[in-house]
């Protein structure tokens, strides 16, 4: 027995006869694991990795919570994610619209993803508003000063044509695709996206309007209905060539019809005024002989 220089008693012998051999201990008692620990602890992994995200990023904390709710038709908040839209988006629509394009979908290229109803909106706004306006120019143009009103009614009447056209033709089309084709291709919303965008072209058209040159008035009409309808030609024709080549040829020409009409039915309404509808800004005078022999006889 002796001490080392680390200050610890040790025995020569044993020290001596133990060198070179090296003890490993592979095995634990059972009672150095806890069961209930161990569990717990891959429960808690799983539930880590079941909450890592497709990136590998956690999820927000409202993950957990309950999904959203989901609202019926009749219900405002339905409806707001239809005015989700940016300026950009709104601008691109608005010249898509008067820009038609054989080999691209109106609808596909710039609607599909986002349908609004914001843009609409403020199209048929705009256009009725306009419309109200011009035609009341018009009238005071063709009408003395003493004699001239602002006609309120033109916005009335404005409003209710163009709002019926608005919401009936997108009806008329979303039925005739669901029983005449069997086909659901368009929602009625994203129909009244569509058509309410097809109006764009007649704001200023209804500017021009106002020119009381009849063959003006009339060309214009004629084609900012065929440049508007061609958009909702190539945006239906996909659809619609799935019928009898008769019958799609029919359906076609019907839409651009119906389009012609609405554009003429408010031009003539508001805008075309007839000879006999323009009252002289000066009263005529008209003397009788009768008169002159009198005025003759006074003076001598």
């Amino acid at each position: 027995m002796m001490f080392s220089s680390d200050g610890f008693l040790t025995d020569n012998n044993a020290s001596s006869t133990n060198t070179g051999q090296t003890h490993v201990f592979t095995s634990f008692p059972n009672s150095a694991v806890d069961v209930d620990d161990e569990r717990s602890e891959n429960k808690s992994t799983t539930q880590q990795q079941s909450d890592l995200g497709a990136y590998g990023l956690p999820l927000p904390a409202t993950a957990n919570e309950s999904a959203p709710e989901q609202y019926r038709m009749w219900q405002i908040e339905y409806y707001q994610k239809y005015f989700q839209v940016d300026t950009q988006q709104v601008l691109e629509r608005l010249i898509g619209s008067m820009t038609p394009r054989p080999n691209k979908s109106y609808f596909d290229s710039t609607i599909r993803q986002n349908p609004d109803l914001y843009g609409p909106f403020w199209v048929c706004v705009t256009f009725i508003v306009t419309v109200a306006i011009s035609g009341n120019i018009v009238n005071y143009f063709h009408q003395s000063d003493a004699e001239f009103q602002i006609d309120f009614s033109k916005i009335t009447l404005s409003a209710i044509l163009v709002c019926l056209y608005w919401w009936i033709m997108p009806a008329s089309v979303y039925f005739f695709f669901r029983w005449r084709l069997n086909r659901i291709e368009y929602t009625f919303l994203e129909l009244l996206c569509i058509y309410g965008y097809s109006l764009t072209i007649f704001i200023p058209i209804s500017i021009l309007w106002i020119i009381p040159i009849g063959w003006l008035q009339w060309t214009s009409t004629i084609l900012a209905s065929i440049i508007s309808g061609s958009v909702l030609i190539v945006t239906f024709w996909p659809t619609i060539n799935a019928d009898h080549k008769r019958f799609s040829t029919v359906s076609i020409l019907a839409v651009l019809f119906l389009h012609l009409l609405m554009a003429v039915c408010i031009m003539l309404v508001f805008f075309h005024v007839s000879d006999n509808n323009i009252n002289p800004t000066t009263p005529s005078t008209t003397i009788s002989t009768s008169t002159i022999l009198t005025t003759a006889k006074k003076m001598t």
